[in-house]
């Protein structure tokens, strides 16, 4: 009869051995699932932090953008932002700066410089000896003043040697239709062997088209070589 009751303790404890470890079993899985519901939770909120990151990097910044919105992020965000963006490898924002316009031209200093014009009339080239005042065969050129509008100013240009180099030479341009030398436009030369170019003082062309000669004359009647002659006209 003892020996039937001890049977039944241990049947007794080994039920309730296995009660134990099946109710063991049963709060570890709880456990186990209440961590991964917080797991769960932590990869959900941290997943919906890096979009809304991204959504700020990814978008447009400009100044006029920040102007409109009042919303705009400040530069202390933007700064903070960046450095998330680094630690997460996402692109950073660079705020976009106006360029500034730059001055140009004003149309009427554009206008003046384009308006003024030189016009060159050649004589050509030509030697002379005489002591006189003496035209130069050849050289003699047609000008209309009416034909160059807005006169500024209006030179006569030589170039002339002296072969022998010992003596004066002077240089005029003579109006052929009215018979008159043209005033202020007499150049002078003082014994050069080579080549210099001279202007004469400013002078003033008759009115309508008239015919016009250069005249030579030399001081020891030694040729003197005249390599170019020509009016120079400037208008604007």
């Amino acid at each position: 009869m003892a020996k039937v009751f001890d049977e039944d303790i241990i049947e007794e404890r080994d039920r309730h051995r296995g009660f134990l470890s099946k109710g063991k079993i049963v709060i570890l899985i709880l456990f186990l699932i209440f961590l991964n519901l917080i797991y769960l939770d932590f990869m959900i909120l941290r997943l919906s932090n890096v979009k809304t990151i991204e959504k700020i990097v990814t978008a447009p910044f400009t100044a006029q953008s920040s102007k409109q919105d009042d919303n705009f992020c400040s530069t202390a965000c933007i700064s903070k932002i960046n450095d998330l963006a680094v630690s997460l490898n996402k692109p950073t924002l660079t705020p976009t700066l106006t360029p500034t316009p730059t001055k140009t031209p004003t149309s009427s200093s554009t206008t003046q410089s384009s308006s003024i014009k030189e016009y060159y009339i050649p004589f050509g080239s030509g030697s002379g000896s005489s002591s006189d005042w003496q035209d130069i065969a050849g050289l003699q050129a047609s000008i209309d003043k009416s034909g160059y509008p807005n006169i500024k100013s209006v030179v006569f240009e030589v170039s002339l040697h002296i072969p022998t180099g010992n003596q004066t030479a002077n240089v005029r341009l003579y109006n052929a239709t009215d018979g008159h030398p043209v005033w202020n436009s007499e150049i002078t030369f003082d014994g050069n062997s080579t080549s210099v170019f001279k202007s004469s003082s400013p002078i003033s062309l008759d009115s309508g088209n008239k015919t016009y000669k250069v005249q030579l004359k030399t001081q020891l009647k030694f040729e003197a070589i005249i390599d170019q002659s020509r009016v120079h006209i400037i208008t604007n």
